[in-house]
C-alpha cells in the first residue's frame, strides 16, 4: 500500500511536467504580437506588412503554435480622436485587436488586446 502512494503522485507530477507551455497574455503592437508563456517564455508573431489581420506561427517557443490576428476598427469617435493626437507627436496607441493561438493538443486560446475592461458592457 505504501508502494501506490508513491507512485501516485510521481505518475501525477510526470503528468504536470508534460503539460507543454500555455500562452499568458498577448501584447499587440504596430510590428506583431508578443506571447508570454506559462514556462516564462516570450514568444514572438510578427506582422509581415502593415495589415487588418495576419497569421503565422510564434517564434522563440520551444513548440511551433499557429495564431491569427485580427485588428478590429473599434468605431469609436474618442479612439480616432485619440489616434490622431497622438500621432501628430509621433506617438503611436497600441491597435485593438483579437489574438487566436492554437495549442499542439487541438486547444485554441482567445485574447483580446487591450484587455476589456470592466466598463465595457456598461
Amino acid at each position: 500500500m505504501t508502494r501506490i502512494l508513491l507512485i501516485l503522485p510521481a505518475a501525477l507530477l510526470t503528468g504536470c511536467l508534460n503539460t507543454p507551455p500555455q500562452p499568458q497574455t498577448v501584447t499587440v503592437s504596430a510590428t506583431g504580437i508578443e506571447v508570454q508563456m506559462s514556462n516564462r517564455q516570450t514568444c514572438i508573431g510578427a506582422t509581415p506588412v502593415p495589415a487588418t489581420s495576419w497569421s503565422g506561427t510564434l517564434q522563440g517557443c520551444d513548440a511551433p503554435y499557429p495564431y491569427r490576428v485580427t485588428l478590429a476598427d473599434s468605431g469609436n469617435p474618442l479612439r480616432a480622436a485619440l489616434e490622431s493626437g497622438a500621432s501628430a507627436i509621433g506617438l503611436t496607441l497600441a491597435p485593438i485587436a483579437e489574438v487566436e493561438i492554437d495549442g499542439p493538443v487541438g486547444n485554441t486560446w482567445r485574447f483580446q488586446s487591450p484587455e476589456p475592461s470592466r466598463f465595457d458592457n456598461d
